[in-house]
């Protein structure tokens, strides 16, 4: 402001007329001067919020694909492994497994998808994601089940609306996993290949031994399995009998 009075007072000098001099016009032009003074101090201590021009810029992206739905993110500082919220994929062995690796390996490997967190850590110790892939800005969650790469985990997402109506139009198209007909929400310890047990003694303690039941006539005739006598006439079958052994088949100590 000062410069510019001094500016305006060298002007007046060199005026053919000091009569000329006009004070309203000095004091309108005073003030225009003075709003400019105080924007300029306003907007000097502005900065931009621009990305583009930070120094350091922060890298997130996708290194390894542990299995379907739960991958490792690559910060600048960590490796976060973390899992897809709101669908459950086929595990190894179970059909559309391949197809779900695949699916996932496709789309998430040397990516940077945009990650909002829905759960710091789940019971497994896995950050819960939400996931949208910056080629084309799709739902990841929507995608998989969409196309019948996955199925809707209710019980997570609390019967979300959008995926309810993409997984009914996967089961509709019949695609992916809804053309197998196999019942993923079974028990998976039922589908466990059983484990043979050796034999042994340890193994039967609380098992009975098999034993030869003795046929033992009204007469007290003690008869074993193979004699002609055996279960003939009147009689009991008994594992431990008493009374006399038969000449024939030797009863309880058998033939000699």
């Amino acid at each position: 402001m000062f410069i510019f009075l001094q500016a305006h007072l060298t002007e007046s000098k060199t005026a053919p007329m000091l009569s000329e001099f006009n004070p309203f016009k000095l004091s309108a032009m005073i003030f225009v001067s003075s709003l400019k003074i105080c924007l300029y101090s306003q907007t000097s201590h502005i900065t931009t919020d621009d990305p583009d021009q930070n120094v350091t810029k922060l890298k997130f992206e996708v290194i390894r694909v542990v299995k379907p739905g739960i991958f490792d993110l690559q910060t600048n500082d960590y490796v976060v492994r973390m899992r897809i919220w709101g669908t459950s994929f086929p595990q190894r062995g179970q059909p559309g497994y391949e197809e779900a690796i695949s699916f996932c390996e496709t789309n998430l490997l040397s990516t940077s998808p945009l990650i909002e967190v829905v759960r710091t850590f789940d019971e497994n110790n896995l950050k819960v994601v939400k996931l949208r892939l910056q080629a084309g800005g799709k739902d990841f969650t929507t995608e998989s089940i969409g196309n019948g790469i996955g199925w809707h985990n209710e019980k997570e997402t609390g019967r979300f609306g959008p995926l309810i109506l993409a997984q009914l139009k996967a089961k509709r198209g019949n695609l992916g996993i809804w053309q197998s007909g196999f019942n993923y929400n079974a028990d998976p310890i039922k589908l466990q290949t059983p484990q043979p047990s050796l034999p042994g003694a340890f193994m039967r303690k609380n098992q009975l031994l098999p034993q030869i039941s003795y046929w033992v006539t009204s007469f007290g005739k003690i008869h074993r399995p193979g004699c002609s006598f055996y279960e003939r006439g009147r009689g009991t079958l008994m594992a431990k009998p008493s009374g006399t052994d038969c000449r024939i088949c030797g009863g309880r100590k058998g033939k000699r």
